[in-house]
């Protein structure tokens, strides 16, 4: 009976350790952290939650810095030639060139000064990312707008399906993003 009871044990612990095991496999692959010291970096700067941060990464790139869109969007945060040009004057940057939209730390840095920049704009989450992905000028012309939003502060969805996916899973996975910055594995 002994012998049982310590099988039984034992088998259960070895159920428990593979359950573990596959639980931070899975979420390695589906929340990665990669250049951690970076977002966090440009989150403590420029106050955004680094959680924040890494699910734009993950949404955008999956954290590939090498990253290019169809409609040509660069790096880790998919930032476009023509904002990053933008933004590079805004932020005192002389020396900007497009290639430096693929280093992990400019990226991230410009990616999260632009967050910044429209969290300064518009008054909640949902909105700030519908800005990140469809652009600030359309959002301000739905925010105007009675089919998406109802006070013309916040939005309540967009017409463009994919940016209404995209804010969503955003939000959703920085709730991940905020474990994986909690617990180390």
């Amino acid at each position: 009976m002994d012998k049982i009871k310590g099988l039984s044990i034992a088998l259960s612990v070895l159920v428990l350790l593979i359950t573990l095991f596959v639980f931070i496999i899975y979420i390695n692959i589906m929340y990665p952290l990669k250049y951690k010291d970076e977002i966090m970096t440009a989150g403590y700067v420029y106050d955004v939650e680094p959680s924040l941060i890494a699910s734009v990464i993950n949404e955008e790139s999956s954290f590939n810095n090498l990253c290019e869109s169809s409609s040509g969007a660069i790096g880790l945060m998919q930032i476009m030639p023509s904002t990053a040009e933008w933004l590079s004057v805004r932020m005192g940057i002389n020396d900007y060139s497009i290639i430096k939209l693929y280093e992990p730390q400019f990226n991230i840095n410009m990616g999260t000064f632009y967050l910044r920049y429209l969290m300064d704009r518009f008054k909640d989450e949902y909105t700030v990312l519908c800005a990140y992905n469809a652009g600030e000028g359309q959002v301000r012309s739905w925010l105007n707008d009675s089919n998406y939003s109802n006070n013309n502060e916040t939005l309540q969805s967009t017409p463009f399906n994919v940016t209404n996916i995209y804010a969503d899973k955003v939000i959703k996975n920085t709730d991940k993003y905020r474990t994986r910055f909690e617990i180390k594995f």
